[in-house]
């Protein structure tokens, strides 16, 4: 994740008697935005605050349109019925351009993180100019959002979020996304547009976004246990991508590179990557690798290959060529992850990006092939992803509201 802040110079000091105040109320309106709490009663108990206190912060996050109190809470108990409090989801705006090689998607995210918005913008990546992709992507944010967007309101505006496919270096500041894209994107033009907007930019990359979109599934999914604190998720689609989910938090480490399990080396003598290095695992088991295996395998045998992963995934089940052609790419996917879950300490490792459309046989194969290592893998959870299509978009207005997003600063 890499937020850049209207204010570069600083933010100062606010005092320790704001910085309470802050993390208070932001408390408040996250524990209301949950749904974890529907009454200022409700909220006493779990603030551990005085009721004047919390009426306080309250009546401020209504005053400034956050929450709305919406009529008589139903309650069993006797005397006064409580007000409910209710997240006023159309206070504010988040803008997520995501960016793939085929173009840009524009979603308008509400305060529930929900889309109120969606759009598709063709862009292809092949055809931007290498030395001015900056000033390209920033006239077409520039015209989705003052020409072609239906529903932005600059006014509501919180932030304007970007999904790229890779991550992001310093110095100069940059989107590298040559494996998925084949472009780099300097980042100086789009930080015009900040300041001509007056909103921040957050960019995060595409497998962090989902990571954090399915912590929070998964979180909601289970109330009555601790949150998902610890978890490795893998992406596998055009490219693979890997994030680690450590203490509750996306682990980006000190170079904004980890997790990055795509570029391990599984063949020393192997297919060359963009990244420079040999026989990289997205090399040989991202999902057009998957099919290319695949497709082989049937030309070899001569029965018609699949014309798609779907296809591919529809006729495994029924087809013993595709089965053991699957069977091979789990097991090169397998020493990947395995190098990842070994050197993250992960035991809970999510598999997303559209790998699950090859079901629970698939599955069961990495399941199978990590677990034969048992010396280090103990304890292993393993699962497809479940926070759906949209979740990166989800995951990074998620992260935005929950780790960025401030009331009185």
């Amino acid at each position: 994740m890499k937020f850049l802040p209207l204010d570069t110079v600083g933010t100062g000091h606010n005092g320790y008697q704001q910085h309470v105040k802050e993390a208070n109320i932001k408390r408040i309106f996250d524990l209301v935005r949950s749904g974890k709490c529907k009454s200022r009663a409700e909220l006493v108990r779990i603030m551990n605050l005085s009721a004047t206190s919390v009426s306080v912060l309250v009546d401020e996050l209504t005053e400034r349109g956050l929450i709305n109190e919406t009529g008589p809470k139903q309650t069993s108990l006797p005397g006064r019925r409580p007000i409910t409090l209710r997240l006023n989801r159309d206070a504010h705006q988040i803008a997520v351009f995501t960016l793939d090689r085929a173009g840009v998607s524009f979603d308008l995210m509400n305060l529930e993180c929900s889309a109120i918005e969606s759009r598709r913008f063709p862009f292809p990546s092949n055809q931007v100019p290498r030395n001015n992709a900056g000033e390209a992507y920033e006239q077409l944010f520039d015209n989705i959002l003052n020409s072609q967007s239906r529903l932005f309101d600059p006014d509501r505006a919180l932030a304007l979020c970007v999904i790229f496919p890779g991550f992001c270096t310093q110095n100069p500041l940059t989107l590298c996304i040559q494996t998925a894209m084949g472009l780099d994107i300097p980042m100086a033009p789009l930080q015009r547009l900040q300041q001509r907007m007056g909103l921040p930019l957050f960019f995060a990359g595409r497998t962090k976004c989902m990571a954090y979109a399915e912590k929070k599934f998964l979180d909601a999914a289970n109330p009555d246990k601790p949150e998902t604190q610890n978890m490795l998720f893998v992406r596998v689609g055009e490219t693979i991508g890997g994030t680690i989910i450590n203490d509750g938090d996306i682990y980006n480490g000190p170079y904004n590179v980890a997790g990055q399990i795509g570029h391990c080396t599984i063949d020393y003598h192997g297919r060359p990557c963009p990244c420079g290095n040999i026989g990289c695992l997205e090399r040989y088991v991202n999902q057009s690798a998957i099919l290319d295996d695949a497709c082989a395998a049937c030309r070899e045998t001569g029965i018609e290959p699949p014309e798609s992963f779907k296809e591919l995934a529809r006729r495994a089940d029924s087809e013993a060529v595709l089965a053991a052609s699957l069977r091979h790419s789990a097991e090169l996917l397998s020493f990947g992850l395995y190098t990842a879950l070994c050197g993250s300490g992960m035991r809970r490792l999510v598999l997303g990006g559209g790998i699950e459309l090859l079901g629970s046989r698939f599955l069961q194969e990495i399941y199978h092939n990590l677990c034969k290592r048992s010396m280090l893998i103990h304890h292993l959870d393993l699962s497809y992803a479940q926070a759906g299509p949209d979740a990166a978009s989800v995951g990074i207005a998620q992260y935005f509201l929950d780790k960025v997003f401030t009331i009185t600063k």
